[in-house]
């Protein structure tokens, strides 16, 4: 990761203004919260230096704390205007770094930040037990542990007008660190909104607002719930899904992006695009109209340029969360030539059992059956419904759609931006293929995808974007 990022000019806790400015983060906490280890870790996985403050003590410092004195403050400013200076320091020569400070009273901060002004703080926060245990384990530290309610007595939490956050370190070391980058490179959040760690150690967002819930991961940006307030969860999750860096979630939102299903160029590419194993940046946070709103940004990396899709390009992908579930994907060509793509919103909806589902909407539209001759074009008059594998795509079509689930819930999809439809449901035989499917979970989920494939592929000139939005409200 880089040694920058997105940070504001006026408010530091990171809206996206487009200003980049060094890394410069204090890892705060009283002894025994991890700060070397955690701070050494976090500085590896951004890209920058680390320093332990407590290399720039006075030696005076060091002879008091091992003989159990606390420090004054007239023991703490000279050390803490060092801190400050290296932060400053690095921050100028555009290094970045990382240092591990207690900096547990709000004045001490406030003078880190006077050096310093671009400064993040990540409060390592551990309860007196998680504390207490840790210290007694140490036997290399000049702090004893009976100085650590002594600390905690002097900890002043960051407030809400000072750059940073609180990390629990009551979790693996690796997830305190995951959640620490992903909040690093976050905006300024709304109440509705928190970042913290999801399955297998993946940083997940996660949104409660008035209107509805939602989760999204940034692996992949990928919804995997939703539910307006009040009611049952719409998506579907495979129980089985993998939780993986380098696997795709099963479930859910899975964003296919910039191509669908296998990529006949080369058949070890991963099947629907890179763009769901991606890791992509929360870059704005808000509330409107009742809804809380998500912005993720993916563009090229050099993993991307040596694809067989090589391009250059940025995606916006906005996430709506309410009474309504709002999908908007922006892809603008910043390349130098031509760029064509697809896309899709590979949508799992819960449904109690898919042979009880009806799909309306589709009623005498040509599509093609993935299970038959690939040539073949076929259409019925009556909604679809299921009674084994079905893999169809309807394209040139703007239909909006509704799905029954045969208890009087339906669930209505309409879509701008999107020519094509997909409705997927594995069955048995394929759902037992699959290792990230559970054998019986097929009769309770069924895909309805708005997307451009195939012939409605996207086509853009340099310089040009295109929006494919989709609304899911379960009715």
């Amino acid at each position: 990761m880089s040694a920058t990022l997105q940070r504001p000019a006026a408010d530091q806790r990171g809206t996206r203004t487009g200003a980049t400015v060094p890394l410069q983060v204090v890892v705060m906490g009283v002894s025994g919260s991890g700060k070397s280890t955690i701070g050494a870790l976090l500085a590896h996985s951004l890209g920058v230096p680390f320093t332990d403050a407590d290399g720039l003590h006075p030696q005076a410092n060091i002879v008091k704390m091992a003989g159990g004195v606390p420090l004054t403050d007239d023991d703490r400013w000279p050390w803490l205007a060092l801190v400050g200076e290296a932060l400053a320091e690095a921050g100028a020569a555009g290094t970045g770094l990382v240092i591990a400070c207690s900096a547990l009273k709000r004045v001490y901060r406030d003078a880190i930040l006077s050096a310093a002004p671009h400064v993040r703080f990540v409060h390592l926060d551990g309860s007196l037990e998680v504390l207490g245990t840790r210290l007694e384990g140490r036997s290399e530290h000049f702090m004893p542990p009976a100085l650590l309610r002594s600390q905690l007595a002097t900890l002043e939490e960051l407030h809400d007008d000072e750059p940073g956050f609180a990390v629990d370190i009551d979790q693996p070391v690796l997830n305190v660190v995951a959640e620490s980058v992903a909040r690093l490179a976050a905006p300024a959040l709304p109440a509705s909104v928190t970042i913290g760690i999801g399955q297998g150690g993946l940083p997940v967002v996660r949104v409660d607002g008035a209107a509805g819930t939602a989760e999204v991961y940034l692996h992949g940006a990928h919804v995997t719930s939703w539910a307006p307030t009040g009611r049952p969860p719409v998506l579907w999750m495979s129980a089985l899904s993998e939780f993986a860096p380098d696997r795709p979630i099963r479930g859910g939102v899975p964003l296919c992006f910039p191509w669908f299903g296998a990529l006949p160029a080369d058949p070890t590419a991963p099947a629907h695009g890179f763009a769901r194993l991606a890791e992509w940046q929360l870059v704005e946070a808000g509330e409107a109209g009742g809804n809380t709103v998500l912005v993720f940004r993916l563009s090229d990396t050099d993993g991307s340029r040596n694809s067989a899709w090589p391009h250059r390009f940025e995606a916006l992908y906005t996430v709506s969360v309410g009474a309504q579930l709002g999908l908007s994907l922006q892809v603008r060509n910043l390349d130098v030539t031509p760029v064509r793509f697809a896309e899709a919103f590979h949508t799992y909806l819960s449904v109690p059992d898919i042979r009880a589902v009806a799909i309306s909407g589709f009623e005498d539209q040509e599509f093609l059956d993935r299970l038959g001759d690939p040539q073949a074009r076929s259409s019925e008059a009556r909604p679809v419904r299921f009674s084994g594998e079905t893999d169809r795509i309807y394209q040139r079509t703007t239909v909006a759609v509704r799905v029954a689930d045969g208890t009087g819930r339906t669930v209505g999809i309409s879509t701008e931006g999107s020519q094509s439809r997909v409705i997927w449901n594995p069955w048995h035989a394929k759902a037992a293929a699959m290792a990230d499917f559970g054998n019986d979970e097929w009769t309770g989920m069924v895909c309805v995808e708005a997307a451009n494939v195939l012939d409605d592929e996207i086509t853009l000139a340099p310089g040009a974007a295109h929006t494919m939005s989709a609304v899911i409200a379960a009715i």
